[in-house]
């Protein structure tokens, strides 16, 4: 997973004291990407909730990238 795109700034807020995706990473494993609501953050769900979060935040500025390898199964992260 990376913050931003090569050609784009990472933003941070004073109001978060941290940048954008790490905001949105937190609001993620707190439980906001359990989509399915089964105590269980998967990586899919983590990435998804990722995009769009970030992209609120800084008004469509700054857009997240997860590379997963089609292989690899939808695994969860954490569990809450």
């Amino acid at each position: 997973m990376t913050a931003s795109m090569g050609v784009e700034n990472s933003y941070e807020d004073d109001r978060w004291k941290h940048g954008a995706f790490t905001k949105a990473l937190l609001e993620g494993l707190s439980g906001q990407a359990d989509y399915d609501k089964d105590h269980a953050i998967y990586v899919r769900e983590l990435d998804h909730f990722l995009t769009r979060r970030v992209s609120q935040l800084t008004e469509g500025r700054q857009h997240p990238s997860t590379e997963v390898p089609r292989s690899m199964p939808n695994f969860p992260l954490y569990y809450h």
